[in-house]
């Protein structure tokens, strides 16, 4: 495998693999498995970096470095419960009232409310640095920290800051480990503490069990996109990848009979690829690559037809006995052939749009951040950019996304070069040789929720794409209070093995082609719709949305326009599900969906001077 050397964007994060480093529940039954989780700012995790806020004595970069223990919920005896519904007194932002000796503590994330709104920041009993919430709990004895997260997300890795405790204290002082959890796992683990003790494993587990592999999505070959128009995927000489993995063998036993079985599961259920490799042996600490340029291969992937909806990628490697550590031997991937978006991002399960679990900008902000979404397609005639999907939240304490502008940018990109590593590729910093095709203004309206749901930013005309041109597709913000949408799917192994740019950032009109990294994909959608359905000499579209979306019975249309207008819903597969006439009085109109089935449907709304507008919306 080829290696990609270049200079990346520091994130807030690192949510990559952790070379062998897990946080897994091990007891009860009901809590055992691996879990995704966000580390302190320190070296002493792999790929962790340092701020120097944070102190750690151990060091999980370290094989056979890990903490096994009981968890203990914290209480410093604070009254009320906050937001989510948990006590106050388990934040970890008071001295303990229990002893935490040789525990790993449990403490809940702030909840994120202002309790006070004459103040400038939210100032309730749970609202303290991360670092307070581990000093009080060393002090109480905890052996590490698992922080609960206040959502489903892991957007951040956590710098130490003030303890906020008396003097001398410092963040530093903190030399306990401390991860972070999503809400629905840490709510699952304070949950089985009902039934009896809850038991955890937090480290590097290489040489702690006898017989163990592994495979990470850091180290596996994925589809090449999240989202891909069917126009774009007809067949498999249009759309196909290779299958590849990196089998690991962190065990303190040889291994030799180790297998890789790979499935794509199409959107029926239906298989429709299943290969193996058998026999493979692996020795103590060693790995070895399944890839098309390896001894060891699988057949690529490939279809003669792509029916519209999500595929299923399954990796699973096992061991002909008992793995004494099965929570990392399978890894999915999913890609999604639809009608609409093109995006690296894979579609969310519940709703078919894109899924953007993360929200991002750079640190330090330096005047201007784009999220950005390379396209380069052999088949790209076929279609026209219609507009840019995009998700975006607001930092805490900060005004709403209402009225905030974001710019939507589409770019040839026409510099010359093979791949990543050809000398001639734009390094950071330098002039990239980008010229503007299409570029508008994208006002949130001023009304409605829109804190990380997706919205449609359309542009006046469509844009035509050309056959294997390089196209960039930007969401730009100059507010350092706004995060964009960023996916979960990981492409490092896609990006060292094809060496292309898919979702460069730009921070401070300087762009990077790897973006906060290649595990970290942009949720920015390309909207695509087939060219010759429109007439695009004399159609003009216009910016609309839906809301709330996702949305029950109702959702309330706000297009730029006025007047009566036609409405036409789709499905995904292109049916129309719904008609109707609305009346646009201040570009809004409501319209009822109860008749509908869950699912996500496209919207085309035509005003009577020919203007359109196109959007998706969900119905729960």
């Amino acid at each position: 495998m080829k290696k990609l050397l270049l200079s990346t964007l520091l994130s807030l994060f690192s949510l990559g693999f952790m070379a062998q480093v897990v946080v897994s529940g091990v007891s009860p039954q009901s809590i055992v498995g691996g879990y995704e989780f966000a580390i302190q700012t320190h070296p002493g995790w792999p790929g962790g970096q340092d701020n120097g806020t944070w102190g750690l004595a151990l060091d999980f970069n370290v094989p056979g470095t890990f903490i096994q223990a009981e968890i203990q919920l914290t209480d410093d005896d604070a009254l009320g419960m906050n937001a989510q519904g948990n006590p106050y007194s388990a934040s970890g932002c008071g001295a303990q009232l229990n002893d935490l000796t040789g525990k790993i503590a449990v403490v809940f994330r702030y909840d994120g409310v202002d309790d006070n709104p004459a103040t400038t920041a939210a100032d309730g009993p749970d609202n303290c640095t991360f670092a307070t919430k581990a000093l009080n709990c060393q002090l109480a004895g905890a052996i590490a920290v698992i922080v609960v997260n206040r959502d489903d997300q892991l957007n951040l890795s956590m710098t130490g800051g003030d303890t906020q405790l008396p003097p001398p204290y410092v963040g530093t002082d903190v030399t306990i480990p401390v991860v972070m959890l999503k809400n629905i796992d840490g709510e699952a683990i304070v949950a089985a503490l009902q039934n009896g003790p809850v038991e955890m494993f937090i480290g590097n587990k290489t040489g702690a069990f006898l017989n163990d592999i592994s495979i990470s999505s850091n180290s596996t070959l994925g589809p090449k996109a999240g989202m891909v128009h069917s126009l774009l995927a007809q067949n498999g000489s249009e759309f196909n990848f290779d299958i590849g993995t990196r089998i690991y063998n962190p065990g303190a036993l040889d291994q030799n009979n180790v297998s890789l079985n790979v499935k794509v599961i199409n959107p029926s259920g239906t298989e429709v690829y299943n290969n193996d490799i058998l026999n493979l042996s692996i020795v103590s600490g060693d790995s070895i690559d399944i890839s098309p340029v390896d001894v060891n291969s699988l057949p690529n992937f490939s279809l003669s037809n792509y029916p519209i909806g999500t595929y299923k990628v399954i990796y699973t490697a096992y061991l002909g006995g008992v793995d004494d550590y099965s929570n990392d031997n399978v890894v999915e991937f999913s890609f999604t052939v639809n009608d609409s978006i093109y995006s690296y991002a894979a579609a969310d399960s519940a709703t078919n749009l894109i899924g953007a679990t993360a929200f991002a900008t750079p640190n330090p902000f330096e005047g201007t951040f784009s999220a950005c979404t390379v396209i380069k397609d052999p088949n790209a005639g076929r279609v026209a950019v219609t507009g840019l999907y995009f998700a975006a939240q607001t930092n805490a304490n900060t005004d709403p996304l209402n009225g905030q502008e974001m710019i939507l940018q589409l770019w040839e990109w026409n510099d010359v070069f093979s791949d990543l590593n050809d000398p001639s590729f734009p390094a950071p910093g330098a002039d990239w040789n980008l010229v503007d095709i299409a570029t508008r203004s994208y006002y949130f309206p001023n009304t409605g929720d829109f804190e990380g749901k997706f919205v449609f930013g359309s542009f006046q005309t469509p844009i035509v794409l050309s056959n294997n041109q390089r196209y960039m597709a930007c969401v730009q913000t100059s507010s350092p209070d706004i995060r964009i949408g960023y996916g979960d799917q990981n492409y490092t192994w896609n990006t060292d093995f094809y060496l292309q740019p898919l979702f460069p950032v730009e921070s401070g009109l300087v762009y990077y082609a790897t973006g906060f990294g290649s595990d970290f994909p942009s949720a920015v959608g390309i909207g695509l719709i087939d060219k010759n359905n429109i007439g695009l000499s004399e159609t003009n579209f216009i910016s609309g949305m839906a809301y709330p979306n996702p949305a029950n019975d109702k959702v309330t249309v706000s297009i730029e326009g006025e007047g009566v207008a036609s409405l036409n819903a789709t499905d995904i597969t292109g049916k129309t599900v719904m008609t109707n006439s609305i009346n646009l009085v201040g570009g809004k109109s409501d319209v009822t969906i109860a008749s509908l089935e869950s699912g996500i449907y496209i919207f085309n709304v035509t005003l009577e001077n020919g203007k359109t507008a196109q959007f998706n919306v969900v119905k729960k």
